[in-house]
């Protein structure tokens, strides 16, 4: 069985320019996660939320990089500060997400 794609979407509003950057192991799956929940009005996000009221036919979704698991983290990481979406986008209160070992202490 193939694997879903893992890799980095942007959400774009395509009134006002700003984009949601976002990682995924199943990307498409993911946009259906993001569109339920929009159109249930139930999105975490409620600056994305609250646009998608006013026009949910503004926006788009597109695949920015295909990338490995493992490499998840870093490239959203570089693409939320190529679009500069936590200052100008839907991106704001992003706390980058650490992988898990980043967090265990090695014993001496």
């Amino acid at each position: 069985m193939t694997r879903p794609p893992s890799g980095i979407y942007k959400i774009t509003n395509n009134k006002n320019g700003k984009v949601y950057i976002g990682q995924s192991q199943n990307m498409y799956e993911r946009w259906n996660q993001h569109r339920a929940a929009l159109k249930a009005g139930k999105h975490p996000n409620r600056l994305l939320q609250n646009d998608w009221k006013v026009s949910s036919k503004s926006f788009r979704w597109d695949v920015v990089e295909y990338c490995g698991i493992g490499e998840l983290n870093e490239r959203e990481k570089y693409w939320i500060e190529q679009y500069n979406s936590i200052e100008e986008g839907y991106n704001q209160g992003w706390v980058p997400f650490k992988r898990k070992n980043e967090n265990k202490k090695t014993k001496p």
